[in-house]
């Protein structure tokens, strides 16, 4: 997603045309349902909004729900914060706790700079080893340990052992990142076998 903007939609406005309503299938309900029938396909009482697809710079997929209001579109996320805080969360981004970025539940939201969005990521597709940071060294026949930190790779070392490397990215993110990252990328080492 680009660069946030502050919103160019007024808080009574928002409330004017939609409110804020759990959604239980995040496939299909994007938490905010129509206050008013505002388009032919959009009558009061549907679920607003649809999924937008993308595929970023670094070639990961993401789909979020976006929603139309006076002919401008905005991240549901984004809305659903605005709405439920009565503050706009510009410069900030709103982050989904739980990495789901079509769960929009209100408890689900929170604000972040890109330093937690990027912290607060799944594993990549093509990681092996099962933990963030820890990749296998073919060269040396040892586990490899990284951290990013202000934006610069950080070598934690090469150990005999994924559980010792893993154990060693856990130190370094309970040094470098704060608490709201430790959640996504601390590692129970009991769950690592080599």
């Amino acid at each position: 997603m680009a660069r946030m903007k502050p919103l160019a939609v007024t808080y009574e406005r928002c409330h004017e045309l939609l409110k804020i309503c759990e959604p239980s299938d995040f496939e299909t309900e994007s938490g905010l349902k129509n206050k008013v029938t505002r388009r032919c396909n959009a009558k009061a009482g549907d679920w607003a909004g649809c999924i937008r697809k993308e595929v970023k710079k670094s070639g990961v997929f993401t789909k979020y729900w976006v929603v139309q209001i006076d002919n401008r579109l905005y991240s549901a996320s984004r809305i659903i914060y605005f709405m439920y805080h009565g503050v706009d969360p510009h410069p900030l981004e709103v982050d989904h706790e739980d990495r789901n970025s079509l769960n929009n539940n209100v408890d689900n939201l929170r604000l972040s700079g890109r330093r937690l969005q990027g912290q607060n990521r799944g594993l990549f597709s093509n990681n092996k080893s099962g933990v963030k940071g820890v990749s296998f060294c073919k060269r040396t026949g040892k586990w490899r340990a990284d951290i990013r930190v202000n934006n610069k790779l950080i070598f934690l070392g090469r150990f005999a052992t994924a559980k010792k490397a893993a154990a060693a990215r856990n130190a370094a993110v309970k040094k470098h990142w704060s608490e709201e990252a430790w959640e996504a990328n601390l590692v129970d080492l009991k769950t690592i076998t080599n």
